[in-house]
């Protein structure tokens, strides 16, 4: 019973992970409006035992191939909300966060046997991650991309690991998230690490073989979906340069910026360690930094993998250093008992349970949840006067409200389109942004699209331009959102 009571290092990485992303879940739920489409996916196909392949959400791309690549996640999110509403999602979303960087913490402290370090370590890890804690289906990447990469590291090292286990990760991956492909380069990571050692002089051929028989059969397992090889399509069409460099997360990272310091803090530990190391340094790690470290500075929604991929690593190589020094030795001695992996602790299910019961209460018999969409983010109160008077025709709406109006309005309104903006194109978000900025063409584009009503920012220029326009009747307008109908 001592031993269960003894507050580890795992259970402090937990606790405040947790407990972070529950009072950060009312930001993460306004940021963007992803999850109303989610919600409205995972709760139709709960509700019509279907798993759709094509577009059943907007006028103007509908019935057109469009791969369901997480739609796993989305009923693990209607699931949450059917019991508990909002609060469900944001609980589900923390756990899953929070358990997330408790493994990445035990990898860590497994691999360099030194808890204070890989404590150190997977906190700045946390930190630089949590720019990309949202209310989305990646949050399962950055758990099966910790449970993924350690299994991977053993099977390098040569210990006994269980092959079979890679297909079935990949299989519950490529049904979760499109984030499957960063398993698939991790992989390729370690494959052409093996390749160097083996072109170095130290071979290992059943190490070369088990990491083949994980990629075929990790390969096999991405086609096994409700809409087989069409996910790689959804991972790989997003190439459009205009679209990428119109949203945020898929911009390059500002190095500048306080909020990716944490990040920019494991790039030069990176790049540090590597340099004192540059000998010693496994070949596979070397790969597995440099690939993941370029893609988050492409992308910086890219940036939690690197941070996930690189603790465990960074814990070992600090370790092998900092261990030349008695100093390091000592203070590692004192904090040893922290970090023991032997013991059980009831830590975790205690705070987790609490945040169920207390988040439950406000659900059921309060009626009321500490998280709700913002009306000055998201047209909420718009929305209510949609449902109560029921415009007529299709609609036009803004692109980040997409999802919070599939959520509200659907199936009674089809939306001009939603977040997904890989699956609409450049073209349309093209003619989106003419029409938005009310370049000289926007009536006739609306017209093209034979919209009958808009749902548009009421501080945009369009909202100024239907303002003063004889054609268009304004029917609702507060400070969040205007409603303009086609006379």
């Amino acid at each position: 019973m001592k031993d269960k009571l003894k507050l580890r290092f795992s259970d402090i990485v937990f606790i405040t992970v947790f407990t972070i992303a529950l009072a950060s879940g009312q930001k993460m739920l306004n940021l963007d409006s992803d999850l109303g489409r989610h919600l409205t996916l995972g709760t139709y196909v709960l509700d019509e035992r279907v798993i759709p392949t094509r577009d059943i959400f907007s006028h103007t791309r509908s019935g057109l191939p469009r791969p369901p690549y997480e739609w796993l996640s989305q009923i693990l999110f209607a699931l949450a909300y059917r019991l508990m509403g909002l609060g469900g999602v944001i609980l589900l979303t923390s756990f899953v966060i929070a358990t997330t960087f408790t493994l990445v913490y035990k990898f860590a402290n497994h691999r360099s046997g030194s808890p204070l370090s890989a404590l150190i370590f997977v906190l700045i890890a946390a930190g630089a991650s949590s720019i990309h804690w949202l209310l989305r289906p990646h949050i399962f990447t950055f758990l099966l991309l910790a449970i993924w990469i350690e299994q991977l590291n053993k099977l390098a090292r040569g210990e006994r690991v269980a092959i079979y286990a890679f297909p079935i990760i990949m299989l519950l991956w490529v049904n979760l998230h499109g984030g499957f492909i960063f398993g698939i380069l991790a992989w390729m990571a370690y494959l052409v690490g093996w390749l160097w050692e083996t072109w170095r002089g130290k071979p290992n051929k059943t190490i070369g073989t088990n990491l083949v028989a994980v990629g075929i059969s990790s390969l096999v397992a991405t086609i096994i979906t409700p809409d087989l090889w069409h996910n790689w399509d959804a991972v790989l069409n997003n190439r459009s340069t205009y679209i990428l460099e119109r949203t945020v997360e898929t911009m390059r990272p500002n190095l500048t910026d306080p909020s990716v310091f944490p990040y920019s803090l494991l790039l030069f530990l990176t790049i540090l360690f590597f340099t004192l190391d540059w000998r010693g340094i496994k070949a596979s790690h070397f790969f597995l930094l440099a690939g993941l470290g370029g893609i988050s500075l492409w992308m910086a929604r890219n940036i939690p993998i690197f941070a996930i991929a690189c603790t465990p690593i960074h814990s070992e190589l600090a370790q092998n250093y900092f261990s030349k020094f008695k100093i390091w030795s000592q203070v590692n001695k004192r904090f040893a008992g922290f970090g023991s992996t032997s013991i059980r602790s009831i830590y975790p299910a205690v705070i987790t349970l609490l945040a169920v019961v207390s988040l439950a209460f406000l659900h059921f018999d309060k009626g009321q949840s500490p998280y709700q969409f913002d009306p000055a983010v998201f047209p909420v109160d718009a929305a209510n006067f949609i449902e109560a008077n029921s415009p007529e025709g299709k609609m036009f709406n803004e692109f980040n409200w997409g999802g919070y109006m599939l959520y509200r309005l659907w199936p009674r309104y089809n939306v001009f389109l939603d977040s997904q903006s890989d699956f609409y194109g450049e073209s349309l978000i093209r003619e989106y942004d003419q029409i938005m900025s009310a370049g000289d063409e926007w009536q006739g584009l609306l017209e093209k699209h034979q919209v009958d009503w808009v749902l548009i920012p009421s501080n945009s220029p369009l909202a100024n331009a239907m303002t003063n326009n004889t054609n268009w009747e304004i029917v609702y307008n507060d400070d969040t959102s205007m409603i303009g109908i086609r006379k």
